[in-house]
């Protein structure tokens, strides 16, 4: 499979593999490298960016036209609350429900979804729109993936630096489209010239472009 369900496959396989290392279970109860996340929690989120594909394509598919994918990240309110803001306690509650039956029952669970997600894209038409439950707004399905794939793409690299492992290497087909993904955000926080500048000249580079 090729284009971002392609790409979004091949990620979460990385992802489902990295949840059943053993280094995952041993340090399951430890803090994180993500902030507020135990290491429990943060595998939870991560996981959880598996099981949403299937829960998307699980409602009726809703009557509202999408957003494009850079006017979803302006209005989701994670992207500006602070860390006990209501939209990030609702998000770690619902990582850390996701844990809560362990570290072996989370990767057995991420692992089953990996497996049957070919088939369920297979007969999903490009043209199908979706929208999660908490969400105020509608993406089309493949923007929705986009997303996911930027959850993966980062969380994998929290969740492998929270129990002292290599970060698992992604293909290209799932690092350029996040890079290019995570520019375009940055751009439109910190403007072109912050990025230039961040990539070309050191001397004059901003303290941070961080996109998210």
């Amino acid at each position: 499979m090729t284009g971002v369900r392609g790409a979004y496959l091949d990620a979460a396989r990385v992802a489902s593999t990295l949840l059943a290392v053993p280094a995952v279970a041993a340090g399951w109860e430890r803090p994180s490298a993500l902030e507020r996340y135990a290491v429990s929690g943060l595998a939870g989120h991560l996981g959880g960016q598996i099981f949403f594909a299937e829960r998307a394509l699980a409602g009726p598919e809703p009557g509202t036209a999408p957003l494009t994918i850079l006017d979803y990240y302006a209005r989701v309110a994670w992207m500006s609350a602070g860390h006990d803001g209501p939209e990030h306690l609702r998000i770690r509650r619902g990582s850390e429900q996701a844990a809560e039956a362990g570290p072996a029952d989370l990767a057995l669970r991420a692992a089953a979804a990996v497996d049957r997600l070919p088939d369920l894209f297979a007969a999903t038409p490009a043209s199908r729109l979706v929208r999660l439950p908490t969400w105020q707004w509608t993406l089309t399905f493949d923007d929705f993936l986009r997303s996911r794939l930027v959850e993966l793409a980062v969380h994998i690299d929290d969740l492998a630096v929270s129990v002292d492992l290599p970060t698992p290497p992604l293909p290209p087909q799932v690092t350029e489209p996040v890079l290019d993904l995570l520019t375009r955000l940055a751009v439109r926080k910190h403007g072109p010239v912050a990025l230039l500048r961040a990539l070309s000249r050191a001397e004059r580079a901003p303290g941070t472009v961080a996109a998210l």
